[in-house]
Order: structure tokens, then sequence, then C-alpha cells
């Protein structure tokens, strides 16, 4: 399963006088994101660091910065977040404060993953659904079973049409397979359209 985030998503955490900042959102190209993470180094220019981190299903990216902490203390930790949540399509900054004591290493990691899952929680993600469109026909005396079975199916009839035959538009979560049903017995299939729901 995958999920997207379904809102802006904003975290605050302070860790011995250092203020972390997390922010994310859901993207679709990585103009979005590098536009995204431009927008918060300008609302934050006076802070020591910028973190980021960000991932763009369609185009195969993943990209990550440390914007000047230690290597693999900031941006990875980040990622990780992300990619353990199954995630796609997001870009989270995570802006420090730096406030005058030192975090090492493992304190590090530790306040950029707090302030990344902070964000994310808050960005409310939602599972990402798959439909598929099937067009069908059938004749009238198969009607009644073919609506009982699509209604125990859990399938969507997008409308019906009662000509010389039956014909209908239906709609189903891509993860059930109307070819594999009864419904493929008594009438018949085509797929039309699958597509994404969020």
């Amino acid at each position: 399963m995958s999920y997207i985030l379904s809102r802006i998503g904003e975290f605050e955490l302070i860790e011995k006088k250092s203020q972390f900042l997390g922010k994310c959102g859901y993207v679709e190209s990585a103009e979005e994101a590098i536009a995204f993470v431009n927008a918060v180094k300008s609302a934050h220019k006076e802070a020591n660091h910028n973190v980021f981190a960000y991932s763009i299903l369609a185009e195969n990216i993943i990209r990550f910065n440390d914007d000047g902490e230690p290597k693999g203390t900031a941006g990875m930790p980040i990622l990780n977040v992300f990619q353990k949540s199954d995630i796609i399509n997001y870009v989270c900054v995570v802006t420090r404060y730096f406030g005058g004591i030192l975090l090492g290493a493992g304190g590090l990691v530790r306040a950029y993953t707090k302030a990344a899952k902070g964000a994310m929680d808050a960005a409310a993600p939602q599972e990402l659904l798959f439909y598929t469109t099937y067009s069908l026909s059938c004749k009238y005396s198969n009607l009644d079973k073919i609506k009982y079975t699509l209604d125990k199916l859990g399938a969507e009839v997008l409308e019906w049409q009662y000509t010389d035959i039956c014909k209908a538009n239906i709609r189903t979560l891509s993860t059930l397979n109307l070819f594999e049903t009864d419904v493929s017995q008594l009438a018949n299939l085509e797929v039309l359209d699958s597509d994404e729901v969020k």
C-alpha cells in the first residue's frame, strides 16, 4: 500500500535549546518539491540549517540534503521516516535554529526524525486507492444476478443504460478483478480506464 499527504503538515520540536521546525506536503514533480524547499528557506533565512528530503514516484526521484549538518544525520533520517511509512510524492523540510548546545550525531538523527515524523503525522497521510472502470453489457435475464453480485462485491455502478440489452459502467478497486468473478460468466466486460483517487 502507498500513502500520500492530504495537507501541509507542520511540527515544532525544541531539543537542548535548538528549535526544529518540520514542514511537509504532497508534490507531483521535482519542480514543485524544489519550489517548496525554496519557499521554506526564504521564510527561514536566519536559520542555521534547512534540511530536506523528497521523493517523486513518477519521475523515479529520491533526493535529500544535510545542509551543513554532519553527513547522514539529517537528510537521510527524514527520508527514512517517509519511506518506512510508504509515503510517496512528498517533500519535507526541517529547519533548525541552533540553540548553542551540540547534540552529537545520535541526537541530531533523533531530533530530525522526530520533527519529520511530527510534520508527516500532521499532514494526515491517506491511502492511495487505485480504481478500474469497466464497461459491462448483459441480457435482461441476467440483470438481477449481476446487480446482486456487483452489490455484494462493493462495485460502484456509474450508470445503467437500458436498450435492447443492459449496459453499465462500473468502477471497482483495482484489487478486485471483475474478470475473476461470477460477473464475467453473466456479462461481457471490457476495461475502460485505470486511475488513482486521492
